[in-house]
C-alpha cells in the first residue's frame, strides 16, 4: 500500500527581518457559553466568507437553493411517492443528516482541554446516537406503506447502506426496527457462517484425502490449521473478529463515509475552538491529536482502507469548499494559496459513448501540478503577523521564479499584477470575474490569503503590512536569483512599467476592465503554467507521512 501523506506546506521562503508582533484578536465578543461559542464562530464564519468573490457568492447561493430543495424533499410524505422520487427523498434525508452530524461535532466541546479519553468517546457515542435515529427514521419509510415483501427488501436495504458507528446502534435496531430484526440477523450470520461453514467443508475433506499419510507431521502440514479462521482472507478474518466483537455487545462498526466526516468534523472542531479568545491553542491541538489517533485506531479495528477513507475526506473538502470558502483557511498550504483544488475531468459512461464531468477528490498545486493521491490535508494553528508574511512570500515566489524559469514574460507580469493589485482588489470588493486565467489565479490566492489573516485576527492595517512586506520579499528572493530584474520587467511590463505598476495600484477597477478586453492568446493544449516543472507531480518536498 502506498504511504499515506499530509498535505502540509511547502519550505519557508526568505524573508524581511521584521519586528515580532503580537496578533490582534478580533473585535467580537468571546463566547460564554455553549450557545455563544456557536453564534460566535457563525459571525466568525460570516466574516470570513465576506472576503471571497462573486463566484463564490453565487456557489454559496446555488447551495443554499439546493439545501432548502432537500428540506422540502425530506418533510415530503412518502405516500404515492414512485421509485425515483423516493429514491430523491432518501438521498436529501441522507444529505441532510450527515450535515446535521458534522455541524453537532464541529459545534461540539469535544476537544477542550479537560476531557479524558473516555468522556470524549462517550459524547462521540452521543452524537452519533442522535445521527443514527434520524437515518432510522428514513430507513423505516418504506414500512409506513404496510409491512410486505416490497417494503420490507426496500428497509433492509436503506439500513444496510447506511449503518453508521454508534454505541448505541443495536438498542436503536431493537427499539426502531424490530419487524425487522431477525432479517437483518440472517442476512449478516448467513454471509459469515456460509464462510466459516466452507472453510471447515475444506478442512474435513482435506482431512479424508490424507488420513492415510503415515507421518503425523506431514498430515498436518497437507491438511493445515484445524482452525477454519485461518483458513479465511485477510478481508473476511476482520470481518469475522468484528462481528465477534458486536456480538459480545461493543460497539458498531465505522463505515467509509462515516469515518471520512468524523475526521473532517473533528479537524473542523479544533480549527474553531483554537481560535477562541483566550484558548491555548497548543491544549487544543493536543486534544485533537489524542482523539485523532483513537479514531484510527477504531478505523483500523474495524477493518477500513485508509486511503479508501482519506479519498472520500478529500472529497467532502473539496465539494464543501465551493460553497464554504472559510474551510480553505482551515489547512496548511490552502489558507496561503499553494495547495488548489484540481479541476474537473471527463470520464465515460462504462459500455458507452457517453462522458460525464466529474471531480473525484483530486488536489494540485499553485503551479497546476497534481499532488499525490493519498495525502491528507493537515490542520492548520493560528499563526501570527511574522508566520503569515513567511507563508504569504513564499506563495508569491513560488509563483514569480516559476515564469521566469520558463521564460514566460507574459506569465511574470500577470503575476507581478495579480498579486500587486489582490490586496486593494479584495479590500474594495471589486468584480473580478471574466479575467485571464493567471490573474485570475493571483487574485483567487490573494482572497484566501486575506481571509486567512484575518480569521487569525489580524486587523486590517496589519494585513496590509504583512501583504506588501510578503511581496517584496518575494521580488527581493527573484532578485537574487535573477539580478536583472528591471529588464525582465521591461520585457514583461513595457518601458515604463513602473507606471504601469503604479496605475493599476491607483484604479484597480480600470485595470481589470483594461484586462478583459485584452486579446488573449489561444493554445492548442493546456496552460504552459501545468505542465511546469519537470515532472507531471508536485513535488513531495512538504508533505509528510500521516
Amino acid at each position: 500500500m502506498a504511504q499515506h501523506k499530509e498535505l502540509e506546506t511547502g519550505p519557508a521562503g526568505r524573508r524581511r527581518a521584521t519586528k515580532a508582533l503580537p496578533v490582534a484578536k478580533i473585535d467580537e465578543p468571546g463566547p460564554e457559553d455553549a450557545d455563544g461559542a456557536r453564534a460566535w464562530r457563525e459571525r466568525l464564519r460570516d466574516r470570513a466568507r465576506g472576503f471571497f468573490g462573486e463566484k463564490t457568492r453565487e456557489r454559496m447561493a446555488g447551495r443554499e437553493r439546493v439545501h432548502r430543495i432537500d428540506v422540502d424533499l425530506a418533510e415530503a410524505e412518502s405516500e404515492g411517492l414512485n421509485q425515483r422520487e423516493q429514491l430523491l427523498k432518501l438521498r436529501a434525508e441522507t444529505r441532510l443528516a450527515g450535515e446535521t452530524y458534522m455541524a453537532s461535532l464541529r459545534d461540539s466541546n469535544l476537544l477542550v482541554p479537560g476531557f479524558n479519553d473516555e468522556e470524549r468517546t462517550r459524547d462521540l457515542g452521543v452524537m452519533h446516537h442522535v445521527y443514527m435515529q434520524m437515518m432510522m427514521q428514513s430507513c423505516l419509510k418504506p414500512l409506513s406503506r404496510g409491512v410486505n415483501a416490497n417494503s420490507i427488501i426496500q428497509a433492509v436495504g436503506m439500513v444496510m447502506t447506511m449503518r453508521m458507528l454508534a454505541p448505541d446502534f443495536k438498542s436503536e435496531m431493537d427499539s426502531y426496527l424490530q419487524p425487522l430484526k431477525d432479517k437483518i440477523q440472517e442476512r449478516i450470520d448467513t454471509r459469515t457462517r456460509g464462510m466459516i461453514a466452507s472453510a471447515e467443508s475444506g478442512i474435513a475433506h482435506r482431512q479424508r484425502i490424507f488420513k492415510d499419510v503415515p507421518s503425523d507431521a506431514r498430515r498436518k502440514r497437507l491438511v493445515g490449521s484445524a482452525d477454519p479462521r485461518d483458513h479465511l482472507t485477510a478481508k473476511w478474518r476482520k470481518r469475522f473478529d468484528a462481528m465477534q466483537h458486536r456480538e459480545r455487545g461493543h460497539r458498531e462498526m465505522f463505515t467509509p463515509d462515516s469515518a471520512a466526516m468524523t475526521e473532517v468534523a473533528l479537524m473542523e472542531n479544533a480549527f474553531w475552538t483554537m481560535r477562541e479568545p483566550g484558548a491555548d491553542a497548543g491544549l487544543i491541538r493536543d486534544s485533537y491529536w489524542a482523539m485523532r489517533k483513537r479514531l484510527h485506531e477504531q478505523m483500523s479495528e474495524d477493518g477500513l482502507d485508509r486511503q479508501e477513507i482519506v479519498q472520500r475526506a478529500r472529497r467532502i473538502i473539496g465539494e464543501r469548499m465551493e460553497y464554504e470558502p472559510e474551510l480553505r483557511t482551515m489547512f496548511n498550504g490552502v489558507a496561503h494559496g499553494r495547495i488548489v483544488k484540481a479541476p474537473a475531468h471527463e470520464e465515460r459512461f462504462a459500455g458507452s459513448d457517453r462522458f460525464r464531468t466529474v471531480w473525484s477528490g483530486e488536489f494540485d498545486d499553485q503551479l497546476g501540478r497534481s499532488l499525490p493521491a493519498d495525502g491528507m490535508f493537515t490542520l492548520r494553528r493560528p499563526m501570527d503577523a511574522d508566520a503569515h508574511q513567511v507563508q504569504l512570500a513564499e506563495t508569491m515566489k513560488t509563483s514569480l521564479l516559476d515564469a521566469m524559469a520558463r521564460g514566460d514574460q507574459e506569465g511574470y507580469g500577470s503575476n507581478m499584477l495579480g498579486y500587486l493589485v489582490g490586496f486593494a482588489a479584495q479590500k474594495r470588493g471589486l468584480d473580478t470575474s471574466g479575467l485571464p486565467d493567471m490573474l485570475q489565479r493571483r487574485l483567487d490566492q490573494s482572497e484566501v490569503m486575506i481571509a486567512s489573516m484575518d480569521i487569525d485576527g489580524l486587523p486590517p492595517e496589519e494585513q496590509q503590512r504583512v501583504y506588501s512586506n510578503a511581496y517584496v520579499d518575494a521580488l527581493e528572493a527573484v532578485n537574487e536569483k535573477y539580478p536583472d530584474l528591471e529588464s525582465e520587467l521591461k520585457r514583461s511590463l513595457g518601458e515604463n512599467w513602473q507606471q504601469t505598476l503604479q496605475a493599476a495600484v491607483d484604479d484597480p477597477g480600470a485595470f481589470f476592465e483594461e484586462q478583459r478586453h485584452k486579446p488573449r492568446p489561444h493554445p492548442a493544449g493546456p496552460s504552459a503554467e501545468q505542465h511546469a516543472g519537470p515532472q507531471g507531480e508536485a513535488d513531495t518536498e512538504g508533505y509528510q507521512p500521516a
